[in-house]
């Protein structure tokens, strides 16, 4: 999961999806996705939220993210995996979901690695959500 792939238009996306304005509304859809799939696991969520390929597009504009989405999510270590499928399902699976903000780069060395941290912005608690993904010029 290459930080440059999901950032720029997909990280937009998402965080727009999980904004205060529409976080209940994303928490509705995924209560009907685990009803209809099972419960949620990291990664799976994702392509039923986000549909369309060009909303996958990375801050060059590519859009290979969005294919190569099931390979580089799971390419996260189980440890970094099983820390988002805990916060967002305990999230939206919550009366009062909080909004969560994703930002996804690149990490100092060849490792994955999640920050989690909750913060006030705008008379609002959010969940901030960092994800490191391996640094693309130590390869």
């Amino acid at each position: 999961m290459g930080g440059l792939v999901y950032s720029g238009k997909f990280e937009e996306h998402i965080n727009e999806l999980y904004s205060p304005q529409n976080i209940n509304k994303t928490a509705k859809k995924f209560k009907e996705y685990e009803k209809k799939n099972g419960p949620y696991a990291f990664g799976k969520f994702t392509k039923f939220l986000v549909p369309k390929k060009e909303n996958w597009a990375g801050e060059s504009g590519s859009t290979e993210g969005h294919d190569k989405w099931e390979k580089h999510s799971g390419a996260i270590p189980k440890a970094v995996r099983d820390k988002i499928t805990e916060v967002i399902a305990t999230n939206l699976r919550s009366p009062n979901p909080m909004p969560l903000v994703l930002k996804v780069g690149e990490n100092v060395d060849g490792t994955h690695d999640l920050k989690v941290r909750i913060f006030a912005h705008n008379g609002h608690m959010h969940i901030g959500l960092h994800m490191l993904c391996p640094n693309s010029s130590l390869k």
